[in-house]
C-alpha cells in the first residue's frame, strides 16, 4: 500500500502524462490537426479570393471615368425642371384657349 504522504507527488507525476493523453484523444477523436491546417494553410476558397481580389483590382483600373460631372448632372437636372415647367404653361395657354374658343 502507498502512504497517503505520496499520494501528491505520484500525482504530480501522473498528471501531465494524463492531461497529455487525454488532449492527444481529444485531438484524434475531433480530427483537430486536420481542421488546424485546413483554417492556418492556404486552401482551395484562399486561392479563389485572391485571384477574384487580382480581377477586381483590374476592372477598378481599367474603367473609365463618368461621362457626366456631377455639376453638369446638376444643369442637366436643371435643363429638365425648366423644360417640365415650360411644358405646364403650353397646357395651360391651350386649356385656356379651349374654354375661350
Amino acid at each position: 500500500m502507498i502512504p497517503a504522504s505520496f499520494v501528491p507527488y505520484i500525482l504530480k507525476l501522473i498528471s501531465p502524462k494524463l492531461t497529455e493523453s487525454i488532449a492527444n484523444h481529444i485531438a484524434k477523436a475531433f480530427k483537430l490537426p486536420q481542421l488546424v491546417n485546413y483554417m492556418e494553410l492556404p486552401n482551395d476558397v484562399d486561392r479563389r479570393v485572391d485571384k477574384l481580389e487580382v480581377q477586381m483590382k483590374m476592372v477598378a483600373e481599367d474603367q473609365h471615368p463618368p461621362i457626366f460631372t456631377e455639376g453638369m448632372k446638376k444643369e442637366i437636372e436643371n435643363r429638365l425642371d425648366k423644360l417640365e415647367e415650360f411644358e405646364q404653361q403650353v397646357r395651360r395657354k391651350k386649356a385656356f384657349k379651349r374654354k375661350d374658343g
